[in-house]
């Protein structure tokens, strides 16, 4: 009687409809969990990287190959993970293998690189290559093997494929298949002292025995002296301690007075664990702690509304204390980075060693560190952007998703295009943990859920210490202009508050949400405006790198001094970005120190990190930035914020954009008078009686939210129905329009929802495709809006079988 065949689902880190089943080899039957990495065969590649989704004993319909050895021993991934990994892909309409390609850290994904190698064997004649082919003939007898981008440098073209074909075919060349993991542990060089000199007299007989080598004797007496603070002796520490030479540690280890040996250490260095008194809760703060907990007897998640400067991390901590007395873990989740510097230091004092962080600027080799430390419960708390969603929690009891209202939550592209804020409640609900939603300015459609009983809600309704909420004024950049009082992008409210607040040694924050110096350039003789040649947009000016740039392609153009078409050299700029408001700033006060924070100043993984610093220390005066400032930093010497153009928030597209303006006034507002005093805030704008900026003035936030309710009630918007976006995109517009309408009409006849479209978005083309979107809106049921989902799946399908529209790449973003 034959035994049965053991069988793996495995997921493959690429956009495929469904997992694929390979065969075990017997002899890692009883080695095989769900959740390994295993190397797998996919067509002419090979990967590291599937994960086991299943095992089981159900022979497919086809023969299956293999799998062809397993990367570790133990899981990587966990059930409960690959639960979450179903939901995402399933609610986001994408595949498994995109939610594991955003999930996993590169340095845990094993890539295969393919090598040439020169075949010995071969006995046959040259004359027949060409002179590319032969050259890397004789690169390949010269040093045996070469990489795929080797002999793209040899040959200097990308498309070597050809060449290479050939000398295959001829059988010249062999290729293999070199598994290469990303991940490589960092290593450090250790001493220690030979066994037989560790009793006193043996150490004294040596002493003795190198009493004419002074230099060896002092590393000796360095060494003897660090042994009593640490076990594990690093040689550099060593080296620095006795002041030696490396020589003469080299020599003491010859004689064998010492082991040199190597020991993996953590890139992520020693966290401080220096414990400050905790802040003590305000009688207000008590009480939303002790709301917290009683609405979440009844309720999953909870919304923790308190105004800006109102103590909500001072709860959090008190609440994760809590839940680290339970012995779970906790998820801090942040939509910024930038916000994670200020945060992960407060939270650090009070848990030290238990906190880890993670976010897209640690580099691959961290993020794989991080995820084993989580895997091994070594964290506690992990404090991270959207992507620490998908970290390997064990048993996780909170999550906390501070700025829930905050755009940076949602994923835009690659898919999965998930909402960080709802996926964190599922992930939530599938370890029974608890959530709050914590925020200043909540999300319409939070706000919604609490009036309508599905969230809890506790307010926090004054600022701790009884600090009051900074004065809002309005400066009217029309009426400026008129008078001709404008002075570079400022009014003279704005610029004599700045002179004050200098002045009175305080600190001034400038927000402008455009990055860059000006949003283009233009010839004043022809009217020729500088476009992006692969994009339908203008160029915009960046002045500290001297070029044109555009910000959705990445193309750049250097300056010139003559327009491109006439010929003229009347060129100007036009408008306005956090460049040009940094250089202003240095013009008009000279004396002041200017830093500004956003995207491009923040590209390295430390760089907000040391812009925030430098305020916090007061190194700088005055900081210039976009959204980055708005969000929850917490400065003790800011007096003044300058809003320098709320027109361009207001008039954004959208249906959402009234509410972010209203949120991200609110926000930057909130950074004004935090400590010592009342702050002041100057909003600049060209319409003061837009019913926005008047809700800001008299902080009215039930206004905007009820006028908001009313339009989007009116036109069927969110919290009314639930909402798909259908984005196209091709290198041909007459293919692209007629696959828009391909999925209109199909689309339409579901009848599960109103369809509108095809509609030519605001920036048409991107990166030479020409761009098309469909808007679906399906009622608030759950099984109308999948319904609608299988649907649409289902006519995305049909469309990729036929020849002509096959090409069209199609995303799908549930909940825009």
């Amino acid at each position: 009687m034959s035994s049965q065949v053991t069988y793996v689902d495995v997921i493959l880190p690429l956009a495929l409809p469904q997992a694929y089943t390979y065969a075990v080899p017997v002899e890692l039957v009883p080695f095989i969990k769900i959740g390994q990495r295993t190397i797998v065969q996919f067509g002419k590649n090979r990967y590291y990287s599937a994960i086991i989704k299943r095992v089981h004993h159900q022979q497919p319909p086809v023969d299956a190959k293999g799998i062809e050895g397993l990367a570790e021993e133990d899981a990587i991934v966990t059930e409960t993970q690959l639960r979450f990994w179903q939901w995402v892909s399933e609610y986001y309409m994408c595949t498994e293998g995109e939610v594991m390609n955003a999930a996993l850290p590169a340095g845990l994904k094993i890539s295969s690189e393919t090598k040439i190698r020169f075949n010995e064997s071969y006995e046959g004649e040259y004359d027949s290559l060409t002179e590319e082919e032969f050259a890397v003939v004789q690169a390949l007898r010269a040093q045996t093997e070469l990489k795929v981008p080797q002999v793209q440098d040899l040959l200097k073209k990308r498309n070597v494929y050809p060449v290479l074909k050939t000398l295959f075919n001829l059988g010249i060349a062999i290729s293999s298949e070199e598994l290469v993991e990303r991940y490589k542990p960092r290593t450090e060089s250790y001493i220690k002292l030979n066994e037989k000199y560790s009793g006193e007299d043996e150490l004294e007989k040596l002493y003795d025995e190198l009493s004419r080598a002074p230099k060896q004797v002092e590393l000796l007496l360095a060494f003897t002296q660090l042994h009593h603070q640490t076990k594990f002796i690093r040689k550099k520490e060593l080296l620095q301690r006795s002041k030696s030479s490396a020589a003469v540690l080299s020599a003491l280890v010859k004689r064998g007075v010492f082991h040199e040996f190597k020991m993996e250490v953590s890139r992520l260095g020693n966290l401080q664990t220096q414990e400050i008194a905790d802040t003590a809760l305000s009688a207000e703060q008590k009480e939303a702690l002790h709301s917290l907990n009683t609405q979440f007897e009844t309720h999953h998640t909870v919304l923790l509304y308190g105004v800006t400067g109102s103590g909500k991390t001072n709860v959090y901590i008190e609440k994760i204390k809590q839940v680290i007395a339970e012995e779970k873990q906790v998820l801090y989740l942040l939509p910024e980075i930038a916000l994670t510097a200020q945060i992960i230091n407060r939270v650090r004092k009070v848990f030290g060693k238990e906190v880890g962080i993670y976010h897209s600027k640690f580099n691959h080799n961290e993020r794989v560190e991080i995820w084993n430390k989580v895997l091994r419960h070594e964290y506690k708390i992990v404090i991270g952007a959207r992507s620490a969603l998908f970290l390997p929690f064990a048993d996780l009891g909170l999550v906390i998703v501070d700025e829930e209202h905050d755009t940076s939550l949602k994923q835009i592209s690659p898919a999965p295009r998930y909402q960080a804020r709802d996926a964190g409640i599922m992930l939530a609900h599938i370890f029974s943990a608890k959530v709050i939603l914590g925020t200043a300015t909540p999300a319409v459609e939070t706000l919604y859920n609490c009036d309508h009983g599905k969230f809890g809600l506790v307010r926090l309704e004054k600022r701790y210490g009884n600090i009051e909420m900074p004065e809002l004024e309005v400066a009217n950049i029309k009426e400026e202009t008129k008078w001709k009082r404008m002075r570079g992008s400022f009014t003279p409210l704005l610029t004599e508050e700045i002179g004050t607040a200098l002045k009175n040694k305080e600190q001034v924050i400038l927000f402008l949400n455009r990055r860059g110096f000006a949003n283009y350039q233009v010839c004043k003789t022809c009217g020729y405006v500088y476009k992006c040649k692969n994009c339908d947009v203008s160029l915009t000016f960046h002045k500290f790198r001297h070029e044109l740039v555009c910000h959705y392609c990445g193309y750049y153009e250097k300056v010139t001094t003559k327009c491109k078409s006439c010929g003229a050299i009347d060129l100007d700029i036009v408008g306005m970005g956090t460049e040009k408001i940094e250089d202003e700033m240095a013009e008009f006060f000279p004396a002041a120190r200017v830093s500004r924070l956003d995207y491009d100043a923040v590209k390295t993984k430390h760089g907000h990190t040391e812009v925030i610093a430098k305020f916090e220390n007061r190194e700088t005066d005055i900081l210039v930035g976009t959204q980055m400032v708005t969000k929850g930093l917490d400065f003790d010497h800011v007096s003044l914020v300058g809003i320098i153009n709320a027109d361009q928030l207001i008039h954004h597209p959208g249906y959402r954009s009234h509410e972010r303006a209203f949120q991200l006034i609110m926000q930057v507002a909130g950074r004004a008078g935090r400590k010592n005093k009342k702050g002041t805030v100057i909003i600049q704008t060209s319409d003061p009686l837009h019913p926005i900026i008047q809700n800001a003035l008299h902080y009215d936030y039930k206004a905007m939210y009820e006028r908001e309710l009313i339009q989007r009630r009116q036109f069927h918007y969110p919290p009314f129905s639930r909402m798909m976006e259908i984005k196209l995109q091709h290198k041909k517009i007459q293919t692209v329009e007629q696959a828009a309408l391909y999925l209109v009409n199909e689309t339409r006849k579901l009848n599960k929802g109103l369809v509108l479209g095809p509609a030519i978005p605001f920036v048409s083309k991107i990166n030479n495709q020409y761009l098309r979107e469909i808007l679906i809106k399906s009622s608030k049921q759950s099984k109308d809006l999948s319904a609608m989902k299988q649907g649409l799946q289902q006519v995305l399908d049909k469309m990729k079988s036929l020849p002509e529209l096959k090409s069209v790449s199609v995303s799908v973003n549930v909940d825009p």
